[in-house]
């Protein structure tokens, strides 16, 4: 399938890939911290108009772009490269999912969070040992701290997603069948 690079995917690239970077500044900001995975919720939403080389570019991009923006995710230990790998598979899931399986927004949503904790994992049973740290008590502890942001996002996204359809389909604007 040839895939065009539209404005449109450019835009909504760039806009998701930047509120990616801002989301979690607001978060801490307000104390709400990583908890919620903020990164994760405009990402998971970009994803859905996204074409999957575009969704798995923000993937990557953007958790590079706030650790040298803002400091967050850290380099050092490396949870941003870890967040890189793990968000740019998680984008790429959504995309490939919405565009080539048509499933609905939740079932795509649920699956990509899936296997993000799963890859998560994964890694850290890679890193985490480098510094010392228990592989099992990180995963017990990531798996209750991020409980919260994993049912946000399922909830928010779906409805996110089905509100901005409703949007683009009145516009004339509207190329999402070039996707």
């Amino acid at each position: 399938m040839h895939e065009e690079y539209t404005i449109n995917q450019i835009v909504t690239a760039a806009v998701t890939a930047a509120l990616g970077v801002v989301f979690p500044i607001l978060f801490h900001v307000l104390g709400l911290g990583s908890i919620f995975l903020p990164m994760f919720i405009p990402l998971a939403v970009g994803s859905f108009f996204l074409s999957h080389r575009f969704a798995f570019f923000i993937g990557v991009i953007t958790p590079l772009a706030s650790a040298i923006l803002t400091g967050m995710p850290p380099f050092y230990p490396p949870i941003a490269i870890v967040m890189l790998v793990e968000l740019s598979v998680f984008c790429l899931i959504i995309s490939l999912l919405t565009h080539y399986r048509k499933f609905h927004p939740l079932v795509i949503i649920i699956t990509a969070l899936l296997v993000d904790r799963l890859l998560l994992y994964a890694l850290m049973a890679f890193v985490m040992p480098a510094f010392g740290i228990s592989v099992a008590v990180y995963t017990i502890f990531d798996l209750a701290k991020s409980l919260p942001g994993v049912i946000l996002i399922a909830i928010i996204a779906p409805i996110a997603v089905r509100r901005i359809e409703k949007i683009l389909k009145g516009h004339p604007c509207n190329d999402t069948q070039q996707l």
